[in-house]
């Protein structure tokens, strides 16, 4: 494991994220963040006000007489009035945002980073999928155990073609959002875009336009990230894996959802990301799929256009078989020792519950699997 870790520090030669291994756990620690304007004036008058009161009491300490001491706490009691009046009068954040340059329309293309566990399964289909609708590059951050199956077996082709880059992080846990913080950090000069996806999601662009055409349209031109709503499919009445695609296998959606993942600008300086679906510390301008212009509730929903022009097919459950395995290999960004971890996973199987239509045989393999799970 120490080895493992050693590896890819040195391999890919930090410079901005640093990433440290505490208890077996991969943290992402100082990121680089930035301040705008008025949150440097609030943190300058911050410091103003401390030194000053500082500087009250060392002055008020040496005066004997009762009417100086009176004078001058009247008088920083108005130099107080005026900083406190200037705090609550600073510009308020604009409502759009400063993007360094909106002619985008160059050659650089789409990423997409993505991190895998168990998921050999399904790498070909992800790589073919992505490979024919435009997208320039997948970077993956292999998040095997030591001993686990390897990517590699199954994206031979990919790689030496230089479309798929495996990162290796095995044996990590909570590893997903230190990997999308990295990747975005090393790899935003090599694509005009990134997105951040599962091997489970596939992007639809209604037109049948490629990724390319679709995202350097002008719609998008203020657009910082860009937020596809997932339409969720369940398991078609499956019950285990067979050899043919998701896309093959299941055809029925179940339900459409305001959330989803977005594809993010690659221009944006000092982004932090904090979530899978709506990345977003210094991202102020956000699009729907149509390039309107939205405010996001929250970092996990958001609303849909009434017609979108592109979203993604999220196959979540797949069979009671594929899910039994999918939340059997544990969470992305919480251990199995967290307080959340035996709800999150019950989550889950409510959601399975909910997207399929449920039979004895399924709830024999739910329960199956529900038994084998460590809390």
């Amino acid at each position: 494991m120490e080895e493992a870790a050693k590896n890819f520090m040195k391999k890919n030669k930090f410079k901005k994220l640093k990433f440290k291994r505490k208890k077996n756990k991969f943290i992402l620690t100082n990121p680089k963040l930035g301040l705008n304007l008025k949150d440097f004036l609030l943190f300058f008058l911050i410091i103003l006000l401390i030194s000053s009161s500082i500087l009250i009491y060392i002055l008020l300490k040496r005066k004997n007489n009762f009417e100086e001491k009176l004078k001058l706490s009247f008088k920083f009691s108005q130099i107080f009035s005026l900083l406190f009046e200037t705090m609550r009068n600073l510009p308020k954040p604009s409502s759009g945002t400063t993007i360094h340059n909106y002619n985008i329309k160059g050659n650089k293309g789409i990423g997409i980073c993505t991190i895998c566990k168990n998921e050999n399964l399904y790498l070909k289909e992800f790589a073919t999928y992505y490979q024919k609708l435009g997208i320039k590059k997948i970077i993956i951050y292999d998040n095997n155990d030591i001993d686990g199956e390897k990517p590699e077996e199954v994206l031979q082709h990919f790689i030496k073609s230089n479309f798929v880059e495996i990162i290796d992080i095995r044996g990590f846990n909570s590893a997903q959002l230190p990997s999308y913080n990295h990747c975005y950090e090393k790899y935003r000069n090599q694509f005009d875009y990134i997105t951040f996806l599962d091997f489970d999601e596939f992007i639809i662009i209604q037109n049948n336009e490629s990724i390319n055409d679709y995202l350097y349209d002008s719609k998008f031109d203020k657009c910082e990230s860009i937020l596809l709503n997932w339409e969720m499919y369940g398991d078609n009445e499956f019950i285990k894996y067979d050899s043919r695609t998701m896309i093959e296998r299941f055809t029925k959606p179940v339900e459409k959802w305001n959330r989803g993942k977005s594809i993010v600008r690659t221009n944006i300086d000092n982004l932090l990301i904090i979530s899978v679906h709506n990345v977003g510390v210094n991202v102020n301008y956000f699009c729907d799929s149509n390039g309107n212009k939205i405010i996001p509730p929250n970092y996990l929903d958001f609303t849909s256009p009434i017609e979108p022009e592109s979203y993604i097919k999220h196959f979540y459950t797949k069979t009671a078989e594929e899910f039994c395995t999918k939340i059997l290999k544990g969470e992305g960004n919480i251990n199995s020792n967290h307080p959340r971890y035996k709800n999150v996973l019950q989550m889950r199987i409510n959601s399975f519950k909910k997207f399929n239509k449920m039979t004895n045989e399924k709830l024999d393999i739910i329960k199956k699997c529900s038994a084998q799970m460590i809390y």
